[in-house]
């Protein structure tokens, strides 16, 4: 007679499912304790782009900068412009290539394009400030000056001056050329510009000016003696003159502003 095998019981049933169940579990674990997706290593694409775009604006600048000191202008204005168009540079950095581009439009007799460059500068910065040497410059100074006046009146809701330029004087364009020829380290060019403007009405800070770098030329040249009348000139528009920290340690004219100084102090003191 052939035996039918027995059904499982009750208990073999139970550690069936139980072992299943415990399979299951156990998969779930090792797939939840595998190691998460790595995400690559270094910048994306998008941020080398920007770095490189960041690096390029840097040196623009630094280049522009380079330029301008050599006055080699219209090559420092290319690279300014190319600077901002990265719009990469910071607040700082856009405010050092505009400053200079108004600069560079003022020394060249476009003051409309300067004073359109100081009003950019104060809208990106309402606090900003030239130096008072910059500030006192006779190419750039009245054009900054006559700019802040305007956005002053315009806050205040007052009316603007019918006219807000009028035509340089012919010593004014005298000591214009006569700065160019000084950036361009044409000395004697420069002492006879100055020497022209200063023949034609001038203001008193523009005399001073003229008869600064006339001084600075002359020095420059090793003709000390006419370097200390040029500054002993100054003593008699002004008796407080005085160089910045950085000029009066020139090595070429430092010397003899001390001495036309001490020479003045002296004068004083007998009176």
């Amino acid at each position: 007679m052939i035996r039918r095998p027995s059904p499982p019981n009750r208990r073999q049933h139970i550690k069936h499912w139980i072992g299943l169940v415990a399979s299951v579990v156990l998969m779930l674990f090792i797939g939840g304790c595998a190691a998460p997706p790595q995400k690559p290593v270094g910048p994306t694409v998008e941020e080398t782009a920007n770095l490189q775009r960041a690096e390029r604006a840097q040196t623009n600048l630094a280049d522009g900068l380079k330029k301008y000191d050599t006055g080699n202008y219209d090559e420092a204005m290319q690279k300014f412009l190319l600077a901002l168009d990265s719009r990469q540079l910071s607040l700082a950095e856009q405010l050092t290539a505009r400053k200079h581009m108004a600069f560079i439009h003022c020394l060249n007799g476009r003051e409309a394009s300067g004073k359109e460059e100081f009003e950019k500068l104060i809208a990106l910065d309402p606090k900003f400030e030239l130096s008072t040497a910059e500030a006192g410059h006779p190419a750039w100074g009245p054009v900054y000056r006559l700019t802040r006046t305007e956005i002053e009146l315009r806050r205040s809701g007052r009316a603007l001056p019918t006219q807000t330029t009028k035509a340089m004087s012919v010593g004014e364009k005298l000591v214009l050329q006569g700065l160019k020829a000084y950036d361009d380290a044409d000395y004697n060019k420069s002492i006879k510009f100055f020497q022209d403007a200063l023949k034609e009405p001038l203001t008193t800070p523009d005399q001073i000016a003229a008869y600064k770098l006339i001084a600075f030329s002359y020095c420059l040249t090793n003709r000390m003696k006419l370097c200390r009348a040029a500054f002993e000139a100054i003593f008699k528009l002004d008796a407080n003159f005085s160089l910045t920290p950085a000029e009066a340690g020139h090595p070429s004219w430092g010397p003899s502003f001390r001495t036309a100084k001490a020479k003045q102090q002296s004068a004083a003191a007998k009176k």
